[in-house]
């Protein structure tokens, strides 16, 4: 953003729990340098509560913070334009400057072999969304989301707008020889096939390990890694198209859990291949970053990730999520077809290059002007 428009004044708010899953630098010293101001946001309360114990300590939280929510309601009414990248779990602000949302998806309203919400939960966000849609204009990464907005909520207030995103880690900050140092580093030797995502039950990693157990029995020195939240433990030999048998420290399965933004862009830019088997995304993470330094990609064939194919004119080999030979055959064509893998991921790095944050921020920009517009003219109107 302070590309696209160097003398916006842009202010972030951040809680303090954001300080606890960063590493050396501070997001707060970060966007100093940016010369983005910072400041505290006041607390919230949740939504969501898992106890009454915590929904009366939310209740007394809220009465003894309530005249700082009130200033900070006031700050934000000062503002041309008011960003929310990822509202779970707290309401929309009552504040007089148009606000725009992140809803990310709606993988809660899908059953899928296992529920990904609790029933509970899943009626909470259902809920907390559609107070967010009647009163917050929605940016989303894909037409797939804009689409599933308006099938969760008909009676929704405003038309979501599709901004495609650009690749998600720093892959531009290091060398091969420094990236294949990281990878060492991890414990990770010899040619291997990463996934990067957590353990939900959309993630499909049982039909993964099927695929790459057939993969195995004709490639025996070829691993796979996993890497994301709650994968930690995952470690053995796919001797079955069933299961993996656990194993401690050995395998051609290892798991490395949640990691630094700089250790999975190492292990993007030196895998053999990318596979994301998901059957629900907003977007392809870690496709977007494979493609931008150009390695191949296998991901189901979905559709979030069909259309950043035709969106983004990148190349990929795609399979039926749901069928593990298909997923075998995905992986197979890129290892016993490296001359076509490598003219594909050529091809989508150049097409990655067409399209940078920069583009992004400035589709956010455009975004955030017909929104302040729109409230001026309104404001404008009711004054009269």
């Amino acid at each position: 953003m302070r590309q696209a428009r160097p003398h916006c004044e842009l202010t972030v708010y951040l809680g303090r729990a954001v300080n606890k899953v960063c590493g050396d630098q501070l997001p707060a010293d970060v966007l100093a340098k940016l010369s983005i101001q910072v400041k505290k946001i006041t607390w919230l309360r949740p939504c969501r509560n898992r106890s009454r114990l915590r929904n009366l300590v939310s209740l007394i939280r809220s009465v003894l913070n309530a005249p700082n929510y009130r200033r900070w309601i006031r700050e934000l009414n000062d503002y041309d334009a008011v960003f929310f990248a990822w509202p779970y779990g707290i309401d929309c602000p009552a504040c007089t400057s148009p606000v725009a949302f992140i809803p990310h998806d709606f993988n809660y309203t899908h059953f899928m072999g296992t529920f990904v919400e609790s029933l509970e939960s899943s009626e909470l966000l259902r809920l907390q969304h559609q107070r967010w849609v009647q009163q917050a204009y929605p940016i989303v990464s894909t037409q797939f989301i804009a689409d599933e907005l308006k099938r969760t909520f008909p009676s929704h207030k405003y038309s979501p707008k599709v901004i495609p995103l650009s690749h998600l880690g720093s892959l531009d900050s290091f060398s091969l020889h420094e990236a294949r140092e990281i990878v060492r580093s991890l414990g990770i030797t010899g040619d291997y096939i990463l996934s990067l995502n957590n353990v939900s039950a959309h993630k499909n990693l049982g039909q993964l390990l099927a695929g790459f157990h057939y993969v195995s029995k004709l490639h025996p020195d070829l691993k796979l890694v996993l890497a994301g939240f709650g994968t930690e433990g995952i470690q053995g030999f796919a001797n079955s198209p069933f299961y993996i048998d656990c194993s401690r420290g050995e395998g051609n399965v290892t798991s490395l859990g949640l990691r630094q933004d700089r250790e999975v862009s190492a292990l993007i830019v030196c895998a053999k291949m990318v596979v994301n088997a998901s059957l629900y995304e907003a977007g392809n993470g870690s496709g977007l970053d494979a493609w931008a330094v150009g390695t191949p990609v296998a991901m189901s064939a979905i559709p979030a990730f069909l259309e950043n194919l035709k969106s983004l004119d990148v190349r990929a080999e795609t399979f039926n999520p749901r069928c593990c030979y298909e997923l075998r055959d995905a992986m197979l064509r890129i290892i016993e077809q490296p001359e076509t893998a490598s003219i594909n991921s050529a091809y989508s790095k150049v097409s990655m290059g067409r399209y940078r944050w920069k583009d992004v921020a400035t589709k956010y920009f455009q975004c955030f002007d017909e929104l302040a517009s729109r409230s001026m003219d309104s404001r404008i109107i009711s004054n009269a």
